[in-house]
């Protein structure tokens, strides 16, 4: 399998095959709009630009109270809420994942492959070896873990122990971006799944217990007569509102699926390698153009659509108080009304850019850069 998404290449052509190959990013305007200020509260950097490595940056986890951030140098640093570094610690040789936190432990999945339970003092409970590289973070319930990697298989491990419950792998494209969007757990009419998007289009949901397909869709199919335009990739998590589930994939649809059933509701063509947010009202999404849209969640239909960051290569979108901020690859951090659309204001966190998303903490927006700067920004209205 040739995953273009290897290492320094996933971010080069993720990247170049999701904003176009020959278009160019449209520029920032000489003016920037000030409806709006994003303040910085506080800052850090938290090692040389060297320690991102291949894999970009990996964005920062958080409990509430403890931003946890990794750099792909195989160190974890965690702030408090007014910016202090609490602690500092070298999880592995290195990272490939963000690390997954909940009240007990944490994963980590470092850059050769290894899965490691930590407890929240990083001692090391046990390893497992993946058969590939895992790039987004564990699924964790109490009794088990999910890890996805780029090759499109998933495995559940035993929480306790380390031990492989099962794996489920299906038919790879020789082509992928990035091959992985990350599990989710859904209730269906079998009892609880796990759903992923795959590199071949399609959206599986797997039996907790066993690993048993429950259903799949596939949102796209591979054609034409190059390489980029056969991607079909499922990149973007998938999105849970009152037992529907909404999923994008790279030249294919975003469709609305009964998780019950897997029946699938609504469907419309939206290419996109990012997840789809809401507000409880709209469907937020990102396209292939990094247009950012706001959609009817019951008919799918477009209620308004932003071009001003046209090919910047838009991250995650993040969701709240009526805002959406997004970030871009030159390192700006851009701020829209999440009922019109209007362009609020943007700042550049990181000269050097970002391939990171924003994470909502301690009221503010928390963004790392791709010289490991981390920024703490607060939006300040007139």
């Amino acid at each position: 399998m040739r995953v273009l998404a290897g290492i320094l290449a996933l971010v080069t052509l993720t990247a170049c095959a999701n904003s176009g190959i020959r278009e160019k990013p449209v520029a920032m305007p000489a003016v920037l709009p000030d409806a709006a200020e994003l303040r910085v509260d506080w800052m850090h950097i938290l090692g040389e630009e060297q320690a991102r490595k291949a894999f970009g940056q990996l964005r920062p986890s958080t409990d509430g109270t403890i931003a946890y951030v990794p750099l792909a140098s195989g160190q974890v640093f965690e702030l408090d809420v007014e910016g202090a570094i609490k602690r500092q610690t070298q999880v592995s040789a290195s990272l490939s994942a963000p690390l997954a936190v909940d009240g007990q432990h944490m994963v980590a999945i470092s850059g050769e492959g290894m899965a490691l339970l930590l407890d929240r003092n990083y001692k090391q409970l046990w390893s497992f070896k993946l058969n590939a590289l895992a790039t987004e973070p564990a699924l964790m319930t109490p009794e088990r873990i999910f890890i996805q990697t780029i090759d499109g298989r998933i495995s559940a491990i035993e929480r306790i122990t380390g031990r492989l419950l099962w794996v489920f792998q299906d038919a790879e494209p020789n082509l992928t971006l990035t091959g992985t969007s990350g599990p989710e757990l859904v209730r269906t009419g079998s009892g609880e799944a796990v759903v992923m998007g795959l590199a071949n289009g399609k959206v599986v949901a797997l039996s907790t217990v066993d690993g048993a397909v429950i259903w799949e869709y596939r949102i796209a199919r591979s054609s034409g007569k190059t390489d980029v335009s056969r991607l079909v990739d499922v990149d973007a998590h998938v999105t849970v509102i009152d037992e529907r589930l909404f999923l994008t994939g790279y030249q294919g649809d975003l469709v609305a699926i009964e998780t019950e059933s897997g029946r699938v509701l609504q469907a419309t063509g939206f290419s996109s390698y990012r997840a789809i947010q809401t507000d409880g009202q709209w469907l937020f999404g990102v396209n292939a153009q990094s247009h950012v849209v706001a959609l009817d969640p019951f008919d799918l239909s477009v209620r308004w659509t932003a071009s001003d960051f046209e090919y910047r290569q838009l991250s995650e979108l993040l969701v709240q108080d009526g805002l959406i901020y997004v970030a871009d690859v030159e390192g700006y951090l851009h701020v829209l009304d999440s009922q019109t659309g209007q362009w609020l204001t943007s700042r550049q966190i990181d000269w050097r850019g970002s391939n990171s998303d924003p994470v909502a903490f301690a009221d503010g927006v928390l963004l790392q850069g791709y010289s490991t700067r981390v920024k703490l920004l607060q939006l300040m209205r007139p």
